[in-house]
């Protein structure tokens, strides 16, 4: 088995990483594979189990793990009347998703509208859409959606064109709010927001310049606390809790498309403070969770390696400067990976295989090291 290195080491049954009973699915093709969402897309419920997510014709198709971890129930499409296409979804400790959505431009403006929902339980139903009206013309980014652990509070952001970034939010009560302007510098890349446990809202939005970074501060004002001069590949940055208050990001830079890891004032500033975690060769964003390997606190990331199948390593998190050994779970080709933890405690990696359908591999707790079993379709 080839492996990179950038470490953990990563190593399936026997050895190799994922050997087991594979499924083989055909390589995505990049221009006709559904899209996935720009963020996390695999949760697990107060009930502990796991429910997926996919963008559908008419809106997100949803699976849903069967009570017990017995299989799957049969998927179903969650409607978006208007879907246009984009939604992201965020979980709250109590287990609820929250979702955010754009449909269609209402009639008579030219402008789509963002709307919400809220699951509360694993395979239940969603509250109705609730419209926040047209944020402005020529959304280029989002909507994006972070929740604060500690008292409730959901915002939806959205980047214009030619308008900045803007963030509406719903109380715990409920009530939600009017849109209200981040800054209003228009950024022309992705847009990314993370809330970790006990601090303040963040926004990474990518520009023409590289990467800034807006944390909230008092009465809704937010202030830019970093801007790194850093290439981005387009599609590709995704942010981990990685300890108190404080979260790690992730995207990939240009040349080798490899990995890197940013964590505002945590590490010596050479480079701009990115690390490298390897993955050259990979493509588009990583799956990132962090899972006990071996009694110690790890980041698992996962991605599509350079011959299309997913590959996976694990480190001690916030130890990046240790280095990465990536192995791959073999057989399969898929895309958009994540990476999550189920009820017994073992770590899962899901992709969406290029159909509309999904794969998973779950840990193989019976060898030694990171190992997992093989694919198998999902529902």
């Amino acid at each position: 088995m080839s492996r990179s290195r950038s470490g953990a080491r990563a190593t399936g049954s026997h050895g190799v990483a994922g050997r087991g009973s594979v499924v083989d699915a055909p390589s995505p093709a990049r221009t006709s594979a559904p899209p996935a969402p720009p963020g996390d897309w695999l949760f697990r419920g107060s009930d502990g189990r796991l429910t997926a997510y996919a963008p559908a014709a008419d809106g997100l198709m949803r699976w849903t793990e069967a009570p017990g971890q017995h299989g799957w129930l049969e998927p179903d499409v969650i409607a978006v009347p208007g879907w246009a296409g984009r939604a992201a979804m965020a979980q709250t400790s109590e287990g609820y998703v929250h979702f955010a959505a754009l449909r269609r431009a209402p009639a008579g403006t030219g402008a789509p509208e963002v709307v919400v929902a809220t699951q509360f339980q694993s395979g239940r139903g969603l509250t109705d859409w609730r419209s926040l009206g047209v944020p402005g013309d020529g959304v280029s980014a989002g909507p994006v959606i972070a929740v604060n652990q500690v008292s409730g509070t959901v915002h939806v952001l959205v980047s214009l064109r030619a308008g900045g970034i803007l963030r509406c939010s719903r109380n715990a009560e409920g009530g939600w709010g009017r849109w209200k302007a981040v800054t209003p510098d228009p950024y022309t890349g992705d847009l990314l927001a993370v809330m970790p446990h006990g601090g303040p809202l963040e926004i990474i939005a990518v520009g023409a310049a590289g990467v800034d970074r807006w944390v909230g501060v008092a009465n809704g004002r937010f202030e830019l606390r970093d801007r790194l001069r850093t290439p981005v590949v387009d599609g590709t940055p995704t942010a981990l809790e990685t300890g108190a208050r404080r979260a790690t990001y992730f995207w990939r830079y240009p040349g080798d498309d490899s990995l890197v890891a940013w964590r505002p004032g945590a590490q010596a500033q050479q480079d701009g403070g990115l690390l490298p975690v390897g993955g050259a060769a990979g493509s588009g964003r990583a799956g990132a969770a962090r899972a006990l390997v071996g009694g110690f606190d790890c980041t698992v990331l996962a991605q599509p390696g350079a011959d299309g199948s997913i590959e996976v390593t694990a480190y001690v998190t916030e130890n990046e400067s240790y280095g990465t050994w990536w192995a791959p779970l073999g057989g399969a080709r898929a895309y958009a990976p994540q990476v999550a933890v189920d009820s017994a405690g073992r770590i899962v990696v899901a992709a969406l295989d290029g159909t509309g359908g999904i794969l998973m591999a779950r840990q193989d707790t019976a060898q030694q090291g990171l190992a997992f079993e093989g694919w198998s379709p999902v529902g």
